[in-house]
């Protein structure tokens, strides 16, 4: 975002969900925009309008983005009834966030603060190309001159698809609100709620929340008072920063074609102990902790999918849509892959699985030159394929074929070390989100490449050697997955039974002694 400039604009209404107090502002409702001059060209490209609700019962908010797949806005923006308090999770109403570009993406998600007016709600895909804005590490000092943008009401116009921006001074400042007067005719109205209020910094310091609405269209005339409240955002990266990290969460399968398999069903950021049947359903046991764990350390969710096919080879679980919660890929005879998204399996009724078709064509028929790992680092499964060499080429996940462009090629990011693909292992061990490149060689050592984008740039792989001496020469029986959701990769190798023994990475063999804490049985097997 560009340095903001104090503009003569009047924000247009915003509303809040926290209490009304006693100077008596607008309650907790959806408001309007600023009415003043549009923004300036290219400026402000973090910001987001949002439509919430049906046709017979619409709202406008306005929000910013602060990473490519979260935008901070108010949390009475969801509120189904104003001033009520707003569950996380799915959004009780459906809402899509218009990026600057005029790109419109799902809302499926919201993350609101209990102390505050304000939340994350996280998009369906990632805004690629666009600019994010950052918060301001402390409160703006009184008197200072702040910047409110939003797609709200003006004086004049009733709906407006233009970002205008007005000029305020802060009043004073509570633990979590500041409280803020226009400049001039400057005010905030309806459709501005959740709007960023920003510092000279182009930082955010506060999200609008409520006012008085004087000056905007469908106020008395006789309200001048341009008064408003913005909930603080100075002090909550830590919680912004834990949100938007889930990324680094993403679900890369772990399990090659085995019966058993390694991901994370119910998102919480371990992977879960997955059964596929020789008739194709699957069962699920979530992970809490493992044996070590004891009696509670696996929660048996029993069958959770039918399947659709006796082939496990077709089978894949992995995070097509970034919820960090594994879906079910089928790989089709034809090599088209399609995807059922995971929305708590079979025990969760008729709607337990989402059915959105085929998502890609593919490049190869042979199952098992597939796999289905975050490459780059946004929380979605990239789709993966193997050359007879041994070479890896990502087609990154833009939503799939139903979205245009929906997965670029990035090329051959790497020549391969072995042609036996079956001994290639994808899994993050950096906790940066991207899907590392793990050689079981042999011998049963583990060799690792570090994913700094590949063969496509310059130094794209940071080679570590050796992380494990390995414990078996069974290759088929190694995999790596977070267990512990410390973002880590751990060695993980299956035993008797369909049973699997955990190694915790420290560091791995290059830390020395302790660089793998063995944790012995995690599960005793199926």
């Amino acid at each position: 975002m560009s340095e903001p400039r104090p503009r003569t604009a009047r924000l247009s209404g915003l509303l809040a969900v926290t209490a009304v107090t006693s100077v008596g502002l607008f309650p907790a409702t959806p408001a309007v925009a600023v009415a003043g001059p549009d923004a300036a060209a290219g400026a402000y490209r973090s910001a987001v309008k949002l439509s919430i609700g049906d046709e017979a019962n619409s709202r406008a908010c306005t929000g910013t983005l602060v990473d490519k797949l979260w935008v901070l806005t108010a949390a009475s923006c969801f509120a189904t009834v104003p001033g009520s308090p707003v569950p996380a999770g799915k959004p009780a109403l459906d809402a899509t966030a218009t990026l600057s570009d005029g790109k419109s993406l799902a809302v499926v998600e919201i993350a609101p603060r209990t102390d505050r007016d304000a939340a994350l709600v996280r998009l369906a895909v990632p805004a690629y190309g666009m600019q994010t804005t950052a918060l301001a590490a402390s409160a703006p000092a009184a008197n200072a001159t702040l910047t409110a943008a939003g797609f709200g009401r003006t004086k004049t116009e009733w709906v407006t698809d233009k970002l205008h921006t007005g000029s305020f001074t802060v009043d004073s400042t509570t633990a979590g609100e500041l409280h803020i007067t226009g400049k001039g005719a400057d005010s905030i109205c309806k459709g501005d709620t959740g709007g960023p209020l920003l510092n000279a910094a182009g930082e955010i310091v506060g999200v609008n929340s409520r006012s008085w609405q004087g000056g905007c269209l469908g106020t008395d005339a006789a309200e001048t008072r341009t008064g408003a409240i913005s909930a603080r955002v100075d002090g909550l990266g830590s919680w912004i920063g834990t949100l938007t990290s889930r990324r680094s969460a993403a679900v890369n399968e772990a399990g090659g074609n085995g019966r058993i398999r390694w991901a994370d069903f119910d998102g919480d950021r371990k992977p879960d102990y997955f059964n596929i049947d020789d008739n194709g359903s699957v069962s699920v046991w979530l992970n809490r902790g493992g044996n070590p764990a004891g009696a509670n350390g696996w929660q048996g969710l029993g069958k959770v999918a039918n399947g659709l096919t006796s082939d496990r080879n077709r089978v894949r679980f992995a995070d097509f849509d970034g919820d960090g919660k594994a879906d079910y890929f089928l790989i089709n005879t034809d090599g088209s892959v399609e995807v059922y998204l995971n929305q708590g399996g079979d025990p969760a009724g008729a709607n337990g699985w989402k059915h959105i078709g085929k998502v890609t064509v593919g490049v190869t028929n042979n199952p098992s030159k597939v796999r289905f790992a975050d490459w780059d680092g946004d929380g979605r499964s990239d789709y993966i394929a193997f050359s007879d060499s041994g070479s890896v080429h990502p087609y990154l996940n833009r939503g799939g074929d139903q979205s245009g462009n929906g997965w670029p090629a990035v090329g051959q990011v790497a020549a391969g070390v072995t042609n036996d693909r079956s001994r290639i292992r994808f899994a993050d061990n950096d906790g940066d989100g991207k899907a590392d490149y793990f050689h079981v060689k042999p011998d049963g050592k583990v060799d690792l490449y570090v994913n700094r984008g590949g063969d496509v740039v310059p130094n794209g792989w940071q080679v570590v050697g050796q992380i494990a001496s390995g414990v078996t020469t069974d290759h088929t029986k190694v995999q790596f997955a977070d267990f512990d959701g410390d973002t880590r990769a751990d060695y993980i190798v299956a035993g008797d039974g369909n049973s699997a023994s955990v190694w915790l990475w420290n560091g791995g063999d290059q830390s020395g002694a302790n660089g793998w804490k063995g944790i012995g049985v995690v599960a005793s097997g199926t």
